[in-house]
């Protein structure tokens, strides 16, 4: 019994050994040949790591500039250098007088290099103190960079209140987010693309669970995730069409750009960055879709790509120009193919191609539509084609509407030179070549014989991306950025074939230096452009700014609102957290018009009205008048005749047109007291008063006769306006002057905008006259200002005492006028439009209210020479 267990037990360990044998060989073995495996991937793609990686981190060193400004360390080292240098300049001509100044040049060098030898520590501690203290003033209290334009802080506050409450609205009005410090006192309707708000608040609570930080500063280094998303993506993009070369040269190219740096560097919370990266993979998976080799497969990659239109669509409002570019990009196909059979020009192959093509765009077509309506409900679509039209009038002053189109004033939206474009996008040269490559490969791609499938359908919808963004960037400045993609990626295409073709014979060492030298080149030029860019990145908001938007916070109740311009309503609403009569996700409304009018009124009871009926009800006051009118030309006109009225005058003008339970409304819209109100008033609006004033000084007669020339006889036009209160000699005036100017010019005729030809003059009493610093003199008892050479301005105005005084001159030499005022200060002038002179903002922001029984002085701030203050209102 024992010799048959033992020898059980033997035989039972020797199988035992042997399967334990042979499965650790097996294991062993298969390890190994998955490490071998992953060894040969690895090198394989070592040269593909690093070239991604260099991309990748020169896009992100450049975009990092503005949470350090290290471009500011170098102005500090050469303010301490000057500093130091003066120093070394008074001692050396102190101990050497008599020296040639060319010898003294040399001896301060010496002494500088010496002094920054023996006193290093000391010289970077002075560097240390004059860099913190410079970019301090973009910086809050612990040292974060602020945002770095008005937009971001407003979709910052949004992400906010997602994370906040839930949903980024501050109210539910009809089942839809209401932002309630919009277009005061209503609110507005939040739009539906809020991927840019659920998406970081999402992050944001992610990255919370490893470590807590403020909400803007994790916003404010989320660009920086986002371009790291969209170098990668493009980078795999690209790479498909013409390997290394054409991946790094297209993310150099698109990246460095001048026009995509500021708008997606470190700071810049907006959705620019998203507006690349979703159309790039929305081409990217319907093309894979294309050569997708099952019609399952197929289905698959097309149901990405139209749950990438959906998620665009969640994200921007115009995200239907790609929709349209594929849609046009298969209808062509379509048709081609269809015509090639209908001739018999075809071989077996066509008909399939067709089919193929006819599956693709009809699921193509039904997801995107699918997922549109599932992520944003029937809003987007619904109001697409009157989207489609307002782009292709984006920037016209003259639009079907009466009012003035605020995007014809808009920097970023204003019309733009070619040479414009090739400046924004790598300068004329790589531009130039860029056009080259495309023009290239789209001939190479229409013969059909050396680029075929992905890279031939590609190839076609870069194409039309380029022309449809060509022409809106000659509608808009800021479109071209959307040209980077194409060109960059044409540019690669183009240079890697070129390579390929005239240098495919000589040793793989020599094309490969080649390609390092074109590279080198190309990057050279790219990076020089980008360095010099990234340096003058600075935020909007500084120091200063901020206090006085906590001042208003702290200094006013809630419910006050701040009545400026639209520009700044974005801070008001954020960091003030006080409601705004419009900013600029609503600048394109009537208020724009109503508040550029009470800025350049001459009538303060006339911009009072404008005021009370704006912080009342916005523009319910028009509309009001037109639901009964139905004739929004009389309807404004009406409104800007009782605006300047007492109540008891303006009622009974209204009732002639209005019923009374529609009148009675009406005056409280316009006489009712409103809630508590700050004007607030700023340096950057002396700078665009321009755009302000062709707003303000808008002439819906001129808009009338301009939009029913062709349709009206000239006396119907004319008896019209002199109905609606016009002056009969005034309005033929008008009709004959539009007559003679040509049809292009007509958009300047109906409105004149002014400007201020200068800032704040200090002047010196001499004698019996006071002299300017540019030269202009002030002879107070004569009432006479003429400029060195003798020439008179068009007039004079002059502060006395709390009103403005008009002094006009025969025979003026010079176009514009001078408005000079004392204080305890001394004198001042300032050069100016005549039409400026008495005008509300002018006595706002540069004689003090004047003691205005309206507007109280309160918040008063000074950056440099710069002024920032708020007025109460006393309504």
């Amino acid at each position: 019994g024992l010799i048959l267990f033992s020898f059980s037990s033997g035989i039972q360990s020797a199988v035992e050994g042997l399967v334990l044998s042979a499965v650790e060989g097996l294991v062993l073995s298969e390890v190994e040949g998955t490490i071998h495996q992953l060894s040969s991937r690895m090198k394989r793609n070592i040269p593909f790591l690093i070239a991604l990686s260099a991309v990748l981190a020169v896009n992100i060193f450049f975009r990092s500039f503005t949470i350090h400004f290290p471009q500011l360390k170098k102005q500090a080292h050469r303010m301490v250098t000057e500093s130091v240098k003066k120093q070394a300049l008074q001692h050396i001509y102190q101990k050497f007088p008599h020296y040639d100044p060319l010898a003294n040049e040399r001896l301060v060098a010496e002494e500088v290099a010496q002094y920054k030898k023996h006193n290093r520590k000391h010289y970077r501690a002075q560097v240390d103190e004059v860099y913190a203290r410079l970019k301090d003033r973009y910086q809050d209290a612990h040292g974060q960079t602020y945002l770095m334009e008005l937009d971001c802080w407003h979709w910052a506050r949004y992400v906010k209140n997602v994370v906040d409450r839930g949903a980024p609205g501050d109210m539910v009005r009809s089942g839809r987010q209401v932002d309630s410090r919009m277009l005061a006192p209503d609110g507005d309707f939040i739009a539906w693309n809020q991927f840019n708000f659920y998406f970081p608040a999402f992050l944001y609570k992610l990255f919370s669970t490893v470590r807590y930080v403020p909400i803007f500063t994790f916003l404010f280094y989320l660009p920086l995730f986002y371009t790291g998303i969209l170098i990668i993506l493009l980078f795999f993009f690209a790479y498909r069409h013409g390997g290394y070369i054409c991946a790094v040269l297209s993310c150099l190219f698109v990246g460095l750009s001048t026009i995509f740096i500021p708008r997606s560097t470190a700071g810049w919370f907006d959705m620019d960055i998203l507006n690349l990266i979703f159309p790039i993979g929305i081409i990217w998976t319907y093309l894979c879709a294309q050569e997708a080799g099952g019609l399952k497969r197929k289905l698959l990659r097309l149901g990405v790509s139209g749950f990438l239109v959906g998620l665009f669509c969640f994200t921007w409002v115009n995200w239907w120009f790609i929709f349209l570019i594929i849609m046009m990009y298969e209808t062509v196909s379509i048709a081609v193919r269809a015509v090639l059979i209908v001739r018999g020009r075809v071989e077996s192959r066509d008909g399939v191609a067709l089919s193929e093509h006819l599956i693709s765009f009809g699921f193509f077509i039904a997801g995107s539509l699918f997922f549109v309506i599932i992520l944003t409900r029937f809003e987007a679509l619904s109001i697409w084609w009157n989207q489609i039209r307002d782009a292709l009038i984006l920037n016209k002053p003259l639009l079907p509407s009466i009012w003035p189109n605020v995007f014809s004033t808009v920097g970023e939206l204003r019309k733009i030179k070619p040479l414009e474009i090739s400046n924004s996008i790598g300068g004329p040269f790589v531009a130039s070549l860029s056009v080259i490559c495309m023009i290239i490969i789209v001939i190479r791609a229409v013969l059909g014989k050396t680029i075929t499938g992905f890279k031939r359908g590609s190839a076609f919808i870069l194409l039309l991306w380029f022309l449809s963004m060509l022409y809106a960037t000659f509608r808009g400045v800021r479109f071209s950025m959307f040209l980077t993609v194409p060109l960059g990626i044409f540019l690669g295409w183009g240079i890697n074939d070129m390579i390929t073709y005239f240098l495919g014979g000589i040793r793989r060492w020599q094309r490969l230096a080649a390609t390092a030298a074109v590279v080198v080149v190309f990057s050279a030029i790219l990076l020089q452009r980008a360095y010099r860019v990234s340096s003058g990145l600075y935020p909007l908001m500084h120091d200063r700014w901020y206090e006085v938007l906590i001042a208003l916070k702290e200094k006013t109740p809630p419910e006050t609102v701040v009545n400026s311009w639209w520009d700044f309503g974005d801070w008001f609403k954020v960091v003030a957290e006080r409601p705004v009569i419009f900013d600029g996700q609503s600048q394109n409304k009537p208020q724009a018009f109503w508040m550029a009018r009470a800025l350049l009124s001459h009538n303060e009871k006339e911009s009072m009205g404008i005021l009370r009926m704006l912080n009342n009800g916005g523009n319910r006051a028009f509309e009001l008048i037109d639901e009964y009118l139905h004739d929004p030309l009389q309807s404004v006109l009406l409104l800007e005749t009782v605006l300047p009225l007492d109540e008891a005058e303006a009622r009974r003008v209204l009732s002639d047109f209005l019923p009374s339970s529609a009148l009675d409304e009406m005056l409280l819209l316009l006489f009712d007291e409103p809630p508590a109100a700050e004007f607030l008033v700023d340096y950057s609006l002396v700078f665009k008063i321009t755009a302000i004033s062709y707003l303000g000084n808008w002439n819906f007669a001129k808009v009338y006769m301009v939009q029913n020339y062709n349709r009206i006889e000239k006396e119907r036009i004319i008896d019209r306006l002199v109905r609606l209160g016009k002056d009969r000699s005034l309005m033929q005036k008008f009709y004959q002057e539009m007559v003679l100017i040509p049809a292009k010019e007509l958009e300047r005729w109906i409105s004149r905008p002014v400007q201020y030809f200068s800032t704040v003059i200090p002047g010196k009493k001499q004698g019996d006259a006071v002299v300017f610093e540019n030269g202009f003199v002030y002879k107070p008892e004569e009432k006479v200002v003429y400029a060195n050479d003798g020439k008179l301005p068009r007039s004079l105005f002059l502060k006395t005492g709390n009103h403005i005084q008009e002094f006009l001159y025969q025979k003026p030499g010079l176009v514009f006028s001078t408005l000079i005022w004392e204080n305890e200060h001394g004198y001042f002038a300032v050069l100016l439009d005549p039409a400026l002179g008495r005008a509300l903002f002018t006595r706002l922001y540069f004689l003090d209210g004047m003691k205005s029984r309206h507007f109280l002085p309160h918040i008063r701030a000074f950056d440099g020479g710069n002024f920032i203050g708020t007025y109460k209102i006393q309504w």
